[in-house]
């Protein structure tokens, strides 16, 4: 599989390699762009968003390029990373072939790309000519032209053309510049040998000098910090305040917001740095440094604070050069200076974090060299202990204030169509993260400006806009409403265009989920794409009934591809685990085909060794070795098309088939049964469905039979039973469950309804009734019929108002709550019919068509998921997805809730489950 995917791979570089001319600098650079991946790296214990290693880089460029040499493609590399497309993470270096030296894009992807990449903003321009063709008609690759720099002339290295390049170019202009000559000084100053005289080096061991160099790399690096803060204070932060650069009434605002508490730390390190020259002033050999940074390592709190806010201090700034053309001008010129060193003003903002975590690094090379007698041997691991301690809460608040920064920023931005399409995405809850967020493509082939769209990934919901520029700011208007995570879908289509599962919610180990093909066609565009572009593809489906029909979107690369699915499962497989109030049971599997459609289960014994299978087939009944655990499955009753079935203790069991309600004794339930004992008697006909339950102290069966013009006779029977007195006291076992006297069904009432009834429940000394219309109550005692809700009742307008709904069931909860469950809501009612305020109301996600009760959740059934609510706060405590769902078994009165589904591991077969509640510690 991964060869194949490899292979997949190449053939999509190949394509779009052939519209790249590797001597263009700017489509080079778009396509390594889009197909480089970035992560989170980690360089001198401080983690870096969105970076690339040196190694990656160069591995990306051999792909664009389509060669070999990694020497070319460093050299490309450079050409890029010199006009500033990307930089070394520390502003120190440019591009290396290392894994260790970690670069990251001078703006973030989302700035870069505008609507395509090939037009992202400052995408470096140039020819690179050692990859160009010659321009002499002469010139072939058997024979080159005259031209020393022909690039047909393979003899000729890439570095000797470069070199010739460069003394070409720079070598005419000016031989050596000032700063240039700056930096061979400060080379040479850098150096313990040349700060003392030779007769001390000379009287001086190799290993100590060895660690007064590290000493004195220390104390020097420290220096130049404080001289670089104190730059920004000089060149930067003063000339803002006191110039009409910015508007004086955001002035103050703006540089506190860059620069942050820059000062504090200037302060700070000013103190370290005068008391490491103090030091290095008492003696040529500076005899221990521990001591100093223990003193003033405490003091390092503001690194901390600035690391933390640095991101929304480079959005300020970066915003603010768009906007304002005179600070622009001012930046321009500025970084221009001599005393700027050609370093621009990120580079020096980074400093402050990159400079906390080299301490760590200097102070591990002094350790190294440091006697294990010297006092130095314990102060400096304290030193470096404390400093891992901040860097720690660097990397942990920078993360944490990033996200914050984020979520506000999208929470101002993000507008909705229309209310129907709004969402409460939370995202001020404290708790929310913005895990991913990215574009992708409406269509796969295709440059046009309104392709693009933003897709985030919240840890709770999925949201895709599109994208608008209002003052160069980005600004998102949902193009589809929110997804929750529970309730998304993730598709690939590869080349054979048959789409396959890549990622679903995980409710437990194994989940179930929508199978391969039930995943409907999307609704757009997308289909009519070129197959160059499927493998990019991901497919998102929002199942429920505010659903909408799957959309398909294209990333930038197959990396890109990868990234989002693993994302969006490992945070669908977190919200499993943390919503995990019910576990799924297996009690049958690779035994029923989806032909032989499960409908009704019925437990026998709490221990499930004895179940009852209703199915289209006919009755089964299960049976459980103790020993070996093998269970075994027979077929009981041989009627076609079984909806429903139940077992009537001391009596006997009733089977509904095909419309006709059949009563058999319970002899048949035991090894061996006579076969006249399977035979049944048929009790009712036309029978729509039928309920046991328990009124007035009574079992009673109650039996609908439709008649013409939607017309309904509930006909009430109580099951006779024969010596009264015969009680049950042992252990469960189906030959005392059996009684060998002959048991009847005798009429107990007959109630006629002018509507269709799709459900019927039976409480303490009421019959609640649904149709179509209403919910209807009928006093057991005198027979009396009214309606269940308050016709007068304002509250409940919103059912009243609609006639497209659907009453399922009513639940009593306590005394004088009654849970009211429709096929789009549940609410409470009083004992009056009347809407209780102060419960919440349920709205599905689905459109359930059947519920079960197991306090203090309300399990609604729709063919995709089950739905568990809590029947309080109405909250979504958790989605159980699948496909072909359908509720087998809702007793509440002992818990037991089972479920048949097809099985996502074996097509063709269905799955019976038990839903248990989790116990949790």
């Amino acid at each position: 599989m991964q060869q194949k995917r490899q292979e997949q791979q190449k053939s999509i570089d190949a394509y779009y390699n052939k519209s790249i001319h590797n001597a263009l600098l700017s489509q080079v650079a778009s396509e390594f762009y889009r197909r480089i991946s970035l992560a989170t790296l980690t360089r001198d214990n401080i983690e870096h968003r969105d970076a690339f290693s040196g190694k990656e880089a160069i591995n990306c460029l051999l792909s664009v390029l389509c060669i070999e040499d990694r020497k070319q493609a460093l050299s490309i590399g450079r050409a890029l990373g010199s006009q500033q497309f990307f930089h070394d993470v520390n502003y120190e270096h440019q591009l290396l072939d290392c894994e260790h030296e970690l670069y990251v894009f001078r703006h973030k992807k989302d700035d870069m790309s505008t609507k395509d990449e090939s037009q992202i903003i400052d995408l470096p321009q140039g020819v690179y000519t050692p990859f160009t063709n010659c321009y002499s008609i002469t010139c072939t690759t058997q024979h080159p032209c005259y031209s020393f720099s022909c690039p047909k002339r393979k003899s000729i290295s890439l570095l000797q053309i470069l070199t010739f390049f460069f003394i070409w170019e720079k070598g005419l202009k000016r031989s050596v510049s000032q700063s240039s000559a700056h930096e061979k000084e400060e080379e040479t100053n850098s150096l313990w040998i040349h700060s003392v005289p030779g007769s001390i080096v000379e009287a001086t061991s190799s290993q100590e000098i060895k660690r007064q160099e590290s000493i004195y790399e220390l104390i020097y690096t420290e220096r130049n910090f404080v001289r670089d803060l104190q730059y920004i204070d000089n060149f930067w932060i003063k000339p803002l305040l006191t110039n009409d650069i910015i508007a004086e009434d955001r002035r103050e605002t703006f540089v506190e917001q860059v620069f942050w508490n820059i000062a504090e730390i200037e302060s700070v390190n000013s103190k370290l740095s005068k008391a490491l020259d103090q030091r290095q002033a008492e003696s040529y050999l500076v005899s221990s440094i521990g001591d100093v940074m223990l003193q003033h390592i405490c003091h390092f709190m503001p690194f901390v604070n600035y690391g933390a806010h640095q991101v929304i201090g480079k959005f300020y700034f970066e915003l603010e050069k768009k906007r304002n053309p005179q600070f622009a001008q001012f930046v321009e010129e500025t970084e221009r200076k001599p005393q700027s060193r050609r370093l621009e003003l990120n580079g020096y903002l980074t400093k402050p974090t990159t400079r906390l975590g080299r301490y760590n690094l200097l102070l591990r090379e002094i350790l190294k060299r440091t006697p294990d007698d010297h006092p130095d041997k314990e102060a400096i691991p304290q030193v470096m202990g404390i400093i891992t301690q901040y860097l720690v809460q660097v990397n942990a608040e920078t993360g944490r204030r990033e996200n914050l920064f984020n979520l506000e920023q999208i929470q101002e931005r993000l507008s909705f169509k229309s209310p129907a399409e709004y969402a409460d995405l939370q995202l001020q809850d404290p708790e929310r993260q913005l895990l991913l967020k990215g574009r992708m493509k409406r269509k796969g082939n295709t440059t046009s400006e309104s392709a693009d769209l933003q897709v985030f990934l919240f840890d709770n919901y999925l949201v895709i806009a599109k994208i608008k520029y209002i003052d160069h700011l980005e600004v998102y208007r949902a193009f589809r409403k929110p997804i929750p995570l529970e309730l998304l879908s993730v598709h690939i289509t590869p080349n054979n265009n048959r789409q396959k599962r890549a990622s679903s919610i995980l409710p437990y180990s194994k989940s179930p989920n929508t199978s391969n093909n039930t995943i409907p066609k999307p609704s757009t565009s997308e289909n009519g794409q070129a197959t160059k572009s499927n493998n990019l593809s991901i497919t998102f489906t929002h199942h429920g009934r505010r659903g909408a029909p799957p959309l398909t979107l294209y990333a930038t690369s197959a990396s890109n591809q990868q990234l989002w699915i693993k994302a969006i499962a490992e945070q669908q497989e977190k919200l499993a685990k943390k919503r995990h109030v019910f576990s799924m049971l297996p009690l049958i599997k690779n035994h029923f085909t989806t032909a032989n459609r499960v409908n009704n289960t019925v437990t026998l014994d709490a221990s499930n060794k004895k179940l009852l299978i209703g199915t289209d087939q006919g009755v089964y009944i299960t049976n459980k070795d103790s020993e070996t655990k093998k269970l075994t499955i027979s077929r009981i009753v041989h009627l076609e098309k079984v909806s429903q079935i139940e077992v009537m203790p001391n009596s006997q069991l009733l089977v509904l088939a095909d419309k006709t309600l059949w009563s058999f004794p319970l002899d048949i339930l035991l090894p061996n049964a006579a076969s006249q004992m399977k035979r049944g008697r048929s009790v009712s006909q036309n029978t729509a469905f039928f309920h046991v339950g328990e009124c007035l102290s009574k079992t009673l069966v109650c039996v609908v039979k439709s008649n013409t013009l939607s017309a309904t006779t509930i006909r009430v029977l109580e099951p006779v039973v024969v010596d009264e007195g015969k009680k049950i006291k042992s252990g469960f076992s189906i030959r005392r469950l059996v009684r060998g006297n002959p048991v009847g069904l005798k009429p107990y009432k007959d109630l006629y309804l002018p509507s269709e009834a799709s459900s019927i429940n039976l409480l303490k000394s009421k019959m609640c009734i649904a149709s179509p219309k209403e919910i209807g109550v009928v006093d057991m005692k005198n027979f009396g019929v009214q309606a269940l809700l308050d016709p007068e009742d304002e509250n409940l307008s919103f059912v009243f108002s609609r006639a497209d709904i659907k009453p399922i069931t009513v639940y009593r909860i306590k005394f004088a709550e009654y849970l009211v469950c429709y096929n789009e809501f549940a609410f409470f009612v009083d004992q009056r019919g009347r809407f209780i305020p102060s419960s919440a109301r349920i709205d599905w996600e689905g459109s359930p068509d059947s519920f079960a009760l197991s306090y203090p959740y309300v399990l609604a059934f729709e063919p995709e998921f089950i739905e568990v609510r809590h029947v309080h706060t109405g909250h979504l405590e958790q989605i159980i997805r699948g496909k072909n769902i359908r509720c087998t078994s809702s007793n509440t009165h002992n818990s037991i809730i089972q479920c048949a589904m097809n099985d996502p591991e074996n097509e063709g077969y269905q799955i019976v489950y038990q839903l248990e509640r989790v116990i949790k510690t």
